[in-house]
Order: structure tokens, then sequence, then C-alpha cells
């Protein structure tokens, strides 16, 4: 019975690492839910977009977009963005939580947002000078500080 047991949690282990190589596809902006293309349209429609990718998991698909100047965006299944990077330039102020924007401006003046990353239970941002900030998901607040 063991034998059987392990034979069946070694086939869906493999089964599953079998699927894990081909849950990625590429795809065009127009493939992507209509809140993530209203986002993209709103706030870098001045970039060329390179391309897009759709990750088919358990729980729907995520997607993740890339432009020519090394930017990129994360959205989950609804289209809400997960996390957006620039490589050289600051966010868009309009996609940075205003309270985050102000505590950013008022204790790093010389610093700027290059990426954001939310989660259920924080927002992560990373600024250029190479520090990285924590903040509460609901109230918004600082919670860790890393240099």
């Amino acid at each position: 019975m063991k034998k059987l047991f392990f034979a069946a949690l070694f086939a869906v282990s493999a089964l599953s690492i079998a699927k894990a190589d081909n849950d990625e596809r590429p795809i065009t902006i127009d493939k992507l839910p209509a809140t993530a293309q209203q986002f993209l349209q709103a706030n870098f429609a001045n970039l060329t977009f390179a391309y897009a990718i759709e990750e088919m998991g358990f729980f729907g698909s995520e997607y993740e977009v890339y432009y020519t100047d090394r930017t990129e965006v994360e959205f989950n299944s609804n289209g809400e963005w997960k996390k957006i990077e620039r490589a050289y330039e600051a966010l868009p102020d309009q996609v940075i939580p205003q309270q985050i924007l102000t505590f950013v401006k008022q204790h790093q003046p010389t610093a700027f947002i290059k990426s954001i990353d939310r989660d259920s239970r924080d927002i992560e941002v990373e600024l250029n000078s190479g520090i990285e900030l924590k903040f509460d998901i609901n109230t918004l607040t600082l919670i860790g500080y890393d240099d």
C-alpha cells in the first residue's frame, strides 16, 4: 500500500512539474483583462510595448507586460496591478497611493520610487537609492525599512 501511495505521489508531482513548463504563453495587449488594458493606457501609453505573457495557474491567469525601456507591470487575474517596476525612471505618481508618495517625498526628498509591489498584506516600494520601504496594505503606514 505504501508503494502504491508513493508511486501515485510521484506521478502527481511529475505531472505538476511537466505542467509548470507549459503554463506560460505570449499574448498581445488586447488579450489582457479590460482593467489592465485601461491601466496601461492611462499610465504607460507613451512607452513602446515589447511583449506580454499570460501565466495560467490553478486560480486563474496572471499577466506580465514588458516595455522596451525595461518597464515591467504584473497583473492578477482580475487585471489589478501586482507589481510595477522601472529600470531607469520613476514610476508615474498616479500609480502610487498618495499617502506613500507623500511619505517618500517628505522623508527621502532626493529619491524616487522605481518599483512598487503589492500583495494581500503589504505594499513594498523600492527607491532608486536602494532603500526598500514596506507599508501596511490597509493603513498605508510604514511597517518596515531596509537599506
